[in-house]
């Protein structure tokens, strides 16, 4: 199955080839991006935690949220051209040696590549030869352990793309969404009223 591709972390405006031109008929079961949104942001902290729908694991301080992808597929019989994604993180204090500090990492192939968090993407059937809509939609829930006499600030910010395949043309050649979480912990205890989760920017490429 086509996978999500590692490139430089995209700016606004940028990110993907140009489409063929729309006049040109085209052959391939080729998927367009539609929709790429970060939304229905929930905050747990204490004792109440959060189910992962990824794991099933309880999870306690921080958020969840969910990135919502919508595609279309033209039907063609010549072959699948697939949409790709790229999951870009930065964060000041990493959870793990493959996501340096304060450096943009694409997880999908760097950081966390197999996370079940990414488990509908990876698990996706495409509508092909046919052709139709799509929709996958990605939970997840970025936390912070709660150890005895931590007093730390972690600011972890996303920035999440979606690339039409580059076959035959679509409307948008790409969609970001951005989002960034600040956890702020004070001798081991979450700071509710200091932490936050606010949704970004979003942008499109032509």
């Amino acid at each position: 199955m086509p996978g999500c591709s590692k490139s430089d972390p995209p700016s606004s405006g940028s990110g993907a080839t140009s489409p063929p031109s729309a006049t040109t008929t085209c052959p391939k079961c080729n998927c367009c991006v539609t929709g790429a949104t970060i939304g229905n942001v929930r905050q747990f902290f204490g004792a109440t935690g959060f189910v992962s729908p990824n794991t099933g694991l309880t999870l306690y301080n921080g958020h969840a949220f969910e990135f919502v992808i919508q595609m279309s597929f033209s039907a063609g019989s010549a072959g699948t051209c697939d949409c790709t994604c790229e999951w870009w993180e930065k964060v000041n204090i990493p959870a793990h040696a493959t996501h340096p500090a304060n450096t943009w990492t694409e997880m999908m192939t760097v950081g966390s590549p197999g996370s079940p968090t990414f488990g509908p993407w990876d698990r996706r059937t495409v509508p092909c030869p046919g052709g139709g809509n799509l929709t996958i939609t990605i939970t997840d829930p970025p936390t912070l352990g709660n150890a005895p006499g931590r007093t730390q600030t972690r600011t972890l910010e996303f920035r999440l793309v979606v690339k039409s395949a580059s076959c035959c043309a679509c409307a948008k050649s790409s969609m970001t969404a951005t989002a960034t979480q600040v956890l702020v912990m004070v001798n081991g205890v979450m700071d509710a009223s200091a932490s936050s989760f606010n949704i970004g920017a979003s942008s499109s490429t032509p």
